[in-house]
């Protein structure tokens, strides 16, 4: 399936693979203008950023794989919006035994990221690749939420195409977006190391002449998988203007990322003592971010000046005071 077969506004589906951290980015993302401008493309180089989350969050391979992906797209996706003060998360929930896998990324450069159930692994693929698919699910939905802090956030939810994740993505953009969309998205994991995590999105611009729109597709079609070939490349461009010899490409200034998490002690307790109501607490409480693994300690006696359990009925029949 490609561009040239689809209605206007399908997409090509292309298979999916395999608080800030440090003063370096950990991620780079490159975008502009393909082919005297036919097309939109982006471009992703994460190893050192994925490669930190699955240490971080003692990532399996899988999970790894599954999460690195959602996040370089929400990357990828983040700097899709105009506005500078924006955010794009993304929910993917296909009823697979990594649970729930959610990825947040803002045009400034911020990234973060979860897998509900970090441990899963699962034996690899006919092909022999990490079985993301299995490990996401196939019959779940993806969600994809625009905040652009100028209105109220506006939310889409497609089915999942596949579990693959690219070819989720890509199904995101056209029931949602209506915009012909190439996807591609590849984590090499093993235990306990990311060895290459990349990926890309090309989108048809109105005006694109068949016969460019033809070229793209075959060339995405022919290429080897994506982490291979970024693997062999140091930043994303040059990847890029492998695969499109020939064809210009108009880049515009790079976007560095880095994992960064908006948890704060002052956010867990005003959701600690949300999910308390007025129940006294039996003791010093503790919340983690999914995101980032901070855990923040509560003592009873800091809760407790907070008014719980002022109300609360006595052994004897009275009030605590």
């Amino acid at each position: 399936m490609g561009f040239r077969s689809l209605p206007k506004g399908g997409t090509i589906l292309v298979r999916g693979e395999e608080k800030t951290s440090g003063d370096l980015p950990t991620a780079v993302v490159s975008r502009g203008l393909l082919a005297g401008g036919s097309f939109r493309i982006f471009a992703v180089k994460a190893d050192r950023l994925v490669d930190e989350t699955m240490r971080k969050q003692k990532l399996s391979p899988l999970a790894a794989a599954a999460l690195g992906r959602l996040m370089m797209a929400s990357m990828m996706m983040a700097l899709d919006i105009k506005l500078r003060k924006a955010r794009v998360t993304l929910k993917l929930d296909g009823g697979g035994p990594l649970g729930l896998v959610v990825a947040d990324a803002e045009p400034q450069g911020r990234v973060r990221g979860y897998v509900e159930h970090p441990g899963v692994d699962l034996p690899p693929s006919p092909s022999g690749k990490l079985d993301v698919a299995s490990g996401v699910g196939r019959n779940g939905t993806l969600v994809v939420f625009r905040d652009v802090r100028m209105r109220e956030p506006v939310s889409s939810q497609v089915p999942l195409v596949s579990g693959e994740i690219a070819e989720d993505i890509a199904g995101y953009y056209r029931f949602s977006e209506q915009t012909a969309t190439a996807v591609g998205l590849g984590v090499l994991a093993q235990p306990g190391r990311v060895l290459s995590a990349g990926g890309f999105m090309v989108q048809v611009l109105p005006g694109a002449e068949d016969s460019l729109v033809g070229n793209v597709e075959e060339r995405v079609r022919q290429m080897p998988s994506v982490s291979r070939l970024l693997e062999l490349h140091q930043d994303a461009r040059s990847a890029m203007e492998e695969l499109f010899e020939g064809l210009d490409i108009d880049w515009f200034e790079d976007v560095e990322f880095s994992l960064s998490c908006r948890c704060s002690r002052d956010l867990a307790k005003a959701l600690l003592l949300e999910s308390l109501g007025s129940d006294a607490p039996s003791g010093s409480q503790e919340v983690r971010c999914h995101f980032c693994g901070t855990v923040y300690l509560f003592s009873k006696e800091e809760l407790e000046t907070e008014g719980l359990g002022t109300n609360a009925p006595n052994e004897e029949g009275g009030t605590a005071q």
